[in-house]
């Protein structure tokens, strides 16, 4: 039987190799536990669960799929005028971490999540 090798770039292939040198591990056991979280996070997602994740500021925020929010009754999908009314708030955000969390509350208004 044929192995696949799945196709890496060299950022990618660099970084398996430090993770493979930090565990003591093979590198092919760095791709199955990167394969298997990823797994993980897709069924949570696929299934309406909630994953909480931490943003470069450090702030929690939870994902959660369109179809849960809706589900639950708590789908915000903003009308175009809200929506309009954001991107202008975006444009003239004071600084860069107004400007994130402008942006994320456009494009989850905009999903409805």
């Amino acid at each position: 039987m044929a192995r696949i090798q799945p196709v890496l770039t060299p950022t990618e292939l660099a970084l398996v190799d430090q993770m493979a040198e930090l565990t003591g591990s093979k590198r092919t056991e760095v791709i199955k536990s990167a394969l298997a979280v990823y797994h993980w996070f897709v069924r949570q997602a696929l299934t309406g669960s909630r994953v909480v994740a931490r943003k470069p500021t450090g702030e929690e925020v939870a994902i959660e799929t369109a179809e849960l929010a809706l589900l639950e009754g708590k789908g915000n999908r903003l009308s175009p005028e809200e929506l309009g009314l954001l991107a202008k708030r975006l444009a003239a955000a004071p600084n860069a971490v107004e400007a994130a969390r402008i942006r994320e509350r456009l494009t989850r208004g905009f999903y409805g999540i």
